[in-house]
């Protein structure tokens, strides 16, 4: 505030509730304001704690936004709206007016509630029995012309005129024309955000004579705290789009202020050459921000709080003032600041001159150094007294070094977010000892001097609503204007419909309310279940009870519910299966896939417990199989896979549509999957576990060996054909007229030159009897001479097997939403987790597939590779995608494959990252190739330059000699910071 105060003495950390005087204590201005400021906060937290952040009340609630008829502006209805607790009014005041015509006026004022009528604006006419809402076209005076006619309207009869507040024609924001040609803030085809920019302003007697007390003559009246709300409008997206959210501003700019010694002054008024503050007098400096750019900064500064200023009655290089200000202030002035009721208004930057010229005694003109150009006449101008004017190079290295105010005073620049106005507090105070006087500032522990934000002025910014406009005018279509406000009630007429509630429970859809939630309860009918399903044969004819289309919830008491086949169900509606926890057994005898959704709105299970079988469908099947349905909710469920030879399962598969799994616990089937979403329009899966399920055991007899358990075999047996000679491990055999050697084992040294001939014609020959003899020992069905071979392969290799999982959770195909994948734990899986977008078969074009944003996160991972080894191991992989987030990860590595020589990484990140990569937080244990970026660009115009952050930071590698490796064009984007054990830290 420009008030000549002594200082401003709140703070609301202090947690100060009153101000107390006692007998004989000086009562000075700096607590009285606090005493105002303290009940100011305390009123706004409590309207705050009630209302919340924002609010409108349903019952006279203001600031509602419509598109004007000719869609050139947006009108606000009447009524308040509270943000941060602080109460905005809009009340259009109604005027008297006489009728000339049915499309002339004469108003008895030309301002009502501080907008001037004009052109383009509406307002409402009362008086005829009803109200007709019309625009005005022309203002001449104090009459209006009106763009239609208003039926009813006689000459001469009296009625009321209640302008219409509005984008364009509002209390405390100057006129203007969001689609004015020419204008380069003119407004586009988009979608906006009407936002609502509340804000305290001082007011003196020169911004409003009225609060003037003529009884007091020359002397001063208070000064006031005006509450300013301006409707502006902020680009919030493509059409039919936008968030209501207000977006965090930058961080602001801070200063720091301190006092150092200064040179000796023959200054009378000037203490002698000593630290602290030397001034004579008490003053409390105000610096402020004149203007801003990202290259330098304009402050300037007065010793009273910049308190000096006079109306303005002629504008050039000589000013004609009104007065000389407080105390002939004008008479002193270094530099004089010219702005005037717009400027202000908009916090748009003035006109700061320095003084060439000073009045001359019984002259109130003074001299400038140029001739302003900002303020204007017709707007009020006002001069304001300044001691000092500070330019600041941003891109100097003497940017941050101190700069002398007067008097011991200095202050530092710290750069940040800055607008004209932003304005701060420095009081100092003299003292009567050697010593010298002090600021008062806040500082460190060791008295070093703290940055601080500015005093004011503090904006307060809510959303009012989104409106979609085109080039020309605002939408007025169904749905082009989105509500933002919250509504709120009296707490003496609180409703069912004013009440939240939460949906989950009971399984709701589409229910935000208590009143929503009784309603859908009467649909229902009787109970919560629209069918239930009995346990035993026939239990999947509950779902020809529902219509096609229909929505549902279908309940499953405790008992097992068999099939042999898939149970197909499409076509309905929202769906939603309950069951009663781990009791409700959904099992398959003869078939992985239990039931087959397609097409259906939406789908949610909860509750219920599902166990496949080992029948193959084709394909990677899911013992629940969801095909384009809207969304698909998994909560709180129980998945046990049944182990299969080769990778051909999932416990859960969706296809389309959007995948939501909280909570549920997964016992994957050895070598199979336990998520796997393909084409998703979004992913989330949060605070589930994936173990691998224990596989049944097995018939006596032989045990079928997997595709690399074979290979491993025959790598143990047979390997090494070369022309060397035989030896303690290798066996010889002639090969037409050359001789060989394989390598073997001790046992197969032994058994090899007692099941096969020592010479072959050719080496087709030699491979078609050793073939035939490892297919005998892999089914078991060997001769009695190469049975050791089949022990040799139950001892070392089928004993040794251990379970795991192929894949905990894959997210794939062509068209990948966003993903999120957090506080999960995976044990015992060869890959953890697995994001990429790609597709089968040739792709027209070659545009690449990219993912959204990416978030894996607070997870826990174990890899382990079984004894004969396996690819394409991981924790983490994730492709192409805009966003990725890989964060507070623990992830660990073990491998039960002898002489595995197959580098695993932890993270591995291969492909193009189109916007930000952030690799942080993460541990990484024991995996040889630690975290791996591949970070490659696309073509096109522009790539080359596209902004990316790109970080990998505070990430810990133990137990490996991995480390973080980055490769690829992008890969000098790359910020590192805190890893450990490297590499190092660059910016």
């Amino acid at each position: 505030m420009n008030a000549d105060i002594s200082a401003d003495t709140f703070r609301p950390s202090r947690h100060f509730d009153s101000v107390v005087v006692g007998q004989g204590q000086v009562l000075v201005d700096s607590a009285i304001n606090e005493q105002s400021s303290i009940d100011r906060h305390r009123e706004a937290t409590t309207t705050s704690d009630v209302v919340g952040p924002s609010g409108a009340p349903k019952d006279g609630g203001g600031f509602a936004v419509t598109v004007a008829p000719d869609g050139l502006d947006l009108l606000l209805s009447p009524g308040r709206m509270y943000v941060d607790g602080i109460v905005c009014v809009n009340e259009p005041p109604a005027v008297g007016a006489a009728v000339v015509s049915t499309t002339a006026l004469v108003v008895d004022t030309a301002v009502a509630g501080g907008v001037r009528f004009a052109p383009g604006q509406w307002i409402d006419v009362a008086g005829t029995g009803s109200t007709t809402r019309v625009q005005v076209v022309a203002v001449a005076g104090r009459s209006l012309t009106l763009q239609s006619s208003v039926a009813g309207l006689t000459a001469g009869t009296p009625v009321t005129v209640t302008p219409v507040t509005s984008l364009r024609h509002q209390p405390d924001r100057p006129t203007f024309d969001p689609f004015a040609a020419g204008d380069p803030t003119r407004l586009a085809a988009n979608a906006y955000r009407v936002e609502l920019d509340v804000w305290h302003r001082h007011i003196s007697e020169l911004v409003d004579p009225s609060i003037r007390e003529v009884a007091l003559g020359d002397a001063e009246s208070s000064t006031r705290l005006k509450v300013v709300w301006q409707v502006r409008v902020a680009p919030a997206g493509a059409v039919g789009g936008g968030s209501c959210a207000v977006p965090a501003g930058p961080h602001p700019a801070q200063l720091i202020a301190s006092t150092v010694p200064g040179a000796p002054s023959d200054d009378p008024c000037e203490l002698p050459d000593e630290a602290g503050y030397r001034g004579l007098e008490n003053q409390l400096y105000r610096v402020e921000v004149h203007s801003a750019t990202p290259s330098g900064v304009v402050l300037k500064w007065q010793r009273d709080n910049a308190s000096t200023s006079s109306p303005v009655l002629s504008l050039g290089s000589t000013l004609l003032l009104d007065g000389m200000g407080r105390d002939n202030g004008f008479t002193s002035a270094a530099y004089v600041e010219v702005t005037d009721e717009a400027l202000t208004l908009e916090q748009a930057v003035s006109d700061l001159l320095a003084v060439t010229a000073p009045p001359e005694q019984g002259r109130r003109t003074i001299g400038l150094a140029g001739t302003p150009s900002a303020a204007r006449l017709d707007r009020n101008p006002v001069a304001i007294v300044w001691d000092g004017r500070i330019d600041i190079d941003l891109t100097s290295p003497s940017a941050a070094a101190p700069v002398a105010l007067e008097r011991g005073v200095q202050v530092v620049f710290v750069p940040g977010a800055a607008r004209s106005g932003d304005y701060w507090l420095i009081p100092a105070r003299t003292s009567n000892s050697a010593g010298g006087g002090s600021i008062t500032w806040p500082t460190a522990d060791d008295g070093v001097a703290l940055p601080r934000p500015p005093h004011g002025t503090r904006h307060h910014v809510e959303s009012l609503a989104i409106v979609d406009a085109t080039a020309a005018t605002f939408s007025s279509a169904a749905g082009s204007v989105r509500e933002c406000r919250a509504l709120f009630p009296p707490l003496t007429a609180i409703t069912a419909s004013d009440v939240s509630v939460d949906p989950v429970p009971c399984a709701f859809t589409g229910v935000a309310t208590v009143q929503d939630a009784i309603d859908a309860l009467c649909q229902r009918g009787s109970g919560l279940c629209t069918a239930t399903a009995t346990p035993g044969p026939g239990w999947e004819k509950v779902f020809d009870s529902i219509p096609a289309g229909a929505d549902a919830q279908v309940c499953f008491p405790i008992g097992t519910y068999d099939v042999a086949a898939p149970v197909a169900v499409s076509g309905k509606g929202h769906l939603v299966l309950h069951g009663a926890g781990a009791g409700s057994v959904l099992a398959g005898t003869g078939t992985e896939t239990i039931i087959t959704f397609v097409g259906c709105a939406s789908v949610t299970v909860q509750s219920l417990a599902a166990r496949g079988g080992t029948g193959a469908q084709g394909g990677i099947g899911g013992i629940l199989t969801f095909t384009n349905c809207g969304a698909v909710t998994v909560r709180d469920c129980t998945f046990t896979g049944a182990a299969q030879t080769t990778r051909q399962a999932s416990c859960l598969r969706t296809t389309g549509g959007s995948l939501t799994v909280e909570g549920s616990r997964f016992d994957v089937g050895d070598r199979q999957v336990g998520v796997l979403a393909t084409n998703p329009t979004g992913v989330s899966v949060t605070g589930s576990q994936f173990t691998v399920a224990t596989p049944p055991a097995g018939p006596a007899g032989p045990v079928k060996l997997t595709a690399l358990e074979k290979a491993q075999a025959r790598r143990l047996l047979l390997s090494d054909l070369a022309t060397t000679a035989a030896g303690k491990s290798r066996v010889g055999v002639k090969i037409g007229a050359q001789t060989f050697s394989f390598a073997t084992t001790p046992v197969g040294a032994t058994v090899w030159p007692a099941v096969l001939t020592q010479s072959f014609t050719a080496m087709r020959d030699f491979q078609t009897a050793t073939d035939k003899v490892l297919r005998t020992v892999f089914a078991g069905t060997a001769t009695a001479a190469a049975a050791p071979l089949v022990q040799f392969v139950q001892d070392r290799i089928v004993s040794r097997r251990v379970a795991v999982m192929a894949q905990a959770i894959v997210v794939g195909g062509s068209s990948v939403g966003d993903v999120r994948i957090t506080g999960n734990d995976i044990h015992s899986a060869v890959q953890g987790v697995h994001v990429a977008a790609s597709q089968a078969g040739p792709r027209a074009g070659s545009a690449a597939l990219f993912a959204g944003r990416v978030t894996i996160s607070g997870n826990r991972i174990g890899v382990l590779v079984p004894p004969e080894g396996a690819r394409g191991r991981h924790a983490i992989f994730v492709g192409n995608a805009a966003v990725v987030r890989i964060d507070a990860n623990d992830i660990s590595y073990d491998s039960r494959a002898e002489g595995d020589r197959i580098t695993t990484e932890g993270v591995r990140v291969f492909g193009f990252i189109t916007q930000a990569l952030i690799v942080r937080d993460n541990v990484v244990d024991s995996f040889p190739g630690g975290i791996a970026l591949h970070l490659f660009q696309l073509r096109g115009k522009g790539e080359g330059t596209r902004p990316r952050v790109y970080a990998a930071e505070d990430n810990l590698l133990i137990g490996s000699s991995g480390s973080i490796t980055v490769t690829g064009p992008l890969s000098a984007l790359v910020t590192f910071r805190g890893n450990r054990p490297g590499p190092p830290d660059k910016a």
